[in-house]
């Protein structure tokens, strides 16, 4: 038996459900002006503290201000980025940033050589000569001790500066003093080298390849090595990405992408703070008939760990070596008005197989573990014989 509402009564119950919505709204409407109060109060209490350190200095500080007031802007924005405390989101000057786009797009300009400050021996070492280079054909080696650059002697606290003198603008000259077998020799090179990203090598009739970085150029660098060790009947191929950690995940997954099948899924998602998919990275290409190991260690870092990570899961690629750094992480550029930028942490990378916990923070785990008998940053110095890691690659292929 239906039973009649009056209308007084269907009345009242209306206005206990607006006056409970209404009552629920601005609890929430009170939690969001609070948000925002607090925020714009932290906000003021910054910009007044900064204000006022600012005419602090400006009043009463004994010394020349030129500097200050042309680099106030940069520290402000480098002090933003800092505070972040995220290694991998920085500020760079317009000239740094120039040079970062033009490194990703075009590779980079140098003589030709890679160094290394050697702590244990308190020596600046040209650690590998890339073939054809200006350094080359002016008799630079491998294991020969800088002791100077442009006329400036080499210490620890200012090799990593002078280094930068060996890359840089096309045609720009830099003079080397050098020391080798206790003969002190110098020598003026040129900046017109294009360093490439892929360096290949036949070892035991194993294909040998080393990435220094995944930039523009890397896909079509590591397709032209791939392709020569197929016509040479090659089977197996070692990358060694050992210490690398520049360039980015986009141009690591083009690399990937030459290595391995068409497959169904992706090698990769990028996710930012609230889970939401930002970019997703697939393969295409038809895969090389090798087998593959991969050989890794603690400054395998960012683009590198992905693609060690995806061959383990794609291609079955045993990785030699010891865990990886564990930067699991995306980044992107922000330009800023005056042509400076910040390159910010923007997405979590989950690789092939979903476990982005373990590749973020963690890092990837070899799967055969070998430690090295040197430091990592002396790796180049040791001949393929005396590198336990490379060895220890090689001899497994041989078994497979």
């Amino acid at each position: 038996m239906n039973k009649k509402i009056s209308f007084g009564l269907c009345l009242s119950l209306v206005i206990i459900a607006v006056a409970t919505t209404f009552a629920v709204t601005m609890v929430f409407s009170k939690q969001i002006y609070n948000g925002i109060i607090s925020n714009i109060s932290q906000r003021s209490q910054t910009y007044d503290s900064a204000e006022e350190i600012n005419r602090l200095i400006s009043n009463y500080f004994y010394g020349d201000l030129e500097d200050y007031n042309n680099n106030l802007g940069a520290s402000l924005a480098k002090g933003y980025v800092s505070v972040l405390n995220d290694e991998n989101s920085y500020y760079m000057s317009a000239q740094e940033y120039s040079s970062y786009k033009e490194k990703l797009e075009n590779g980079q300009i140098g003589i030709g050589i890679e160094t290394l400050y050697s702590y244990s021996e308190g020596a600046f070492v040209i650690s590998y000569v890339y073939e054809g280079s200006p350094a080359e054909t002016e008799g630079l080696e491998a294991g020969d001790v800088i002791t100077a650059v442009n006329n400036v002697t080499v210490n620890r606290y200012n090799y990593q500066e002078l280094s930068e003198n060996f890359f840089g603008i096309r045609m720009s000259l830099v003079t080397i003093e050098y020391m080798r077998d206790d003969v002190t020799k110098t020598v003026t090179v040129m900046n017109t080298f294009n360093v490439p990203t892929v360096v290949s090598d036949e070892i035991s009739g194993i294909g040998y390849v080393r990435i220094s970085g995944f930039y523009k150029s890397t896909e079509s660098e590591l397709k032209n090595a791939l392709t020569a060790f197929q016509k040479n009947g090659i089977d197996s191929v070692i990358f060694d990405l050992r210490n690398t950690s520049d360039g980015t995940v986009a141009y690591a997954a083009k690399a990937i992408d030459v290595v391995v099948p068409n497959i169904s899924g992706n090698i990769a998602v990028a996710k930012d703070k609230n889970g939401e998919t930002v970019e997703t990275f697939s393969a295409e290409y038809s895969e090389f008939p090798f087998t593959y190991a991969v050989l890794i260690n603690s400054s395998t870092k960012g683009p590198a760990e992905l693609f060690a990570c995806d061959l383990r899961d794609i291609k079955q690629a045993q990785l030699i070596g010891t865990a990886t750094a564990g930067v699991g992480t995306m980044q992107e550029v922000f330009n800023l008005d005056d042509g400076s930028a910040i390159i910010l942490t923007v997405a979590l990378v989950v690789p092939r197989n979903g476990d982005a916990a373990v590749y973020d923070k963690v890092g990837v785990a070899p799967t055969m573990e070998v430690t090295s008998q040197t430091d990592d940053s002396e790796l180049l110095l040791l001949s393929s014989e005396e590198d336990l890691q490379l060895m220890s690659a090689v001899n497994m292929l041989k078994l497979n």
